[in-house]
């Protein structure tokens, strides 16, 4: 196993790879205003719908365990990881990063296949993917309906004329993040975050705190498996027609569980909180979004701050 990845590395530097996430933009079908339009329509439907994306962390233990219960591997299977296409082969998988980062718990890789099936059901519900990693690949049958949409395209509704938010308007909308606190007082000023004033409509404004269990943050619950049915318990009892969603790994369940109520979900992961004129580091250094910063966005306050908050890529929602 070392043997192999010392052998992987060598080849990806000789080549000029990258190892990790490969992303690739490949799978696209529609972007940019013509995606922000087509999620428009969807919005306006008022149909059940669910919109979503893989996280880099995510899609890599799920490809990961599926390459685990591999029956053999060929010789494709050893150039595709040598070349940094194929996470890893037999050997058992860390748990690490998608327990610090995503929020998974406990850390022990026996509940992996149980995780996998919670996002395989969930993968199948998706009907407009934000589409930019290359190991969607793996779960190409599972999103054959899925219309591929680039991130911007509905990460982005406030680069675009008409931004599909637009549709929230006189909707009742259910946000789950963690920065409950700021996205209250931020949408009280939602005039003065935005120019185009479509971008945070007049809308019935709902929120939910989902559990926070990243960086080993306790919880009362023993596993994540709890803790994504009790929020699935609470969000049932919510009236709200739309919901956007940002909370790690609970996220796209969630999405998926809240189009199975006849209910619209938007999985905006990390990017709930631009949305809502609320700064982080991984966009102060992104131009084409901190150009749109003025004197009444906001970071989030010290409540919303977890101990060891800058372990997760830097304190990048910070």
């Amino acid at each position: 196993m070392v043997i192999f990845r010392i052998i992987r590395k060598i080849i990806v530097y000789a080549t000029g790879r990258k190892e990790g996430t490969k992303l690739y933009d490949g799978y696209v079908q529609i972007k940019g205003q013509e995606a922000n339009d087509y999620i428009s329509k969807i919005i306006e439907s008022k149909k059940a719908a669910m919109i979503s994306k893989f996280g880099t962390i995510e899609l890599n233990v799920l490809v990961s365990h599926l390459c685990n219960k591999q029956e053999s591997y060929n010789l494709k299977d050893y150039l595709d990881y040598f070349r940094g296409e194929k996470p890893t082969l037999w050997w058992k998988i860390k748990l690490d990063s998608l327990c610090s980062n995503a929020g998974f718990f406990p850390n022990d890789s026996s509940l992996l296949e149980r995780f996998y099936q919670v996002y395989h059901q969930g993968i199948k519900n998706i009907d407009v993917l934000g589409s930019y990693i290359y190991n969607e690949k793996y779960f190409s049958e599972e999103l054959i309906n899925a219309v591929k949409v680039d991130l911007d395209g509905y990460y982005a509704p406030f680069l675009y004329n008409q931004p599909w938010t637009k549709n929230l308007e006189g909707r009742k909308v259910l946000v789950i993040h963690p920065f409950i606190d700021e996205i209250k007082s931020q949408y009280a000023n939602r005039e003065l975050i935005w120019a185009d004033p479509d971008v945070l409509p007049n809308f019935e404004l709902l929120t939910y705190k989902p559990i926070v269990s990243m960086l080993d943050n306790k919880t009362e619950f023993k596993t994540w498996f709890e803790a994504l049915d009790k929020m699935q318990n609470d969000i049932k009892r919510i009236d709200f027609d739309v919901a956007i969603i940002g909370c790690g790994a609970y996220g796209l369940p969630l999405a998926s569980f809240i189009k199975n109520l006849g209910k619209q979900s938007v999985h905006l992961a990390g990017w709930t909180q631009v949305l809502f004129g609320i700064k982080g580091k991984r966009w102060d250094d992104l131009p084409q979004i901190s150009k749109f910063y003025n004197e009444y966005w906001v970071r989030p306050g010290q409540n919303a701050k977890i101990d060891g908050f800058s372990k997760v890529e830097n304190g990048c929602y910070w």
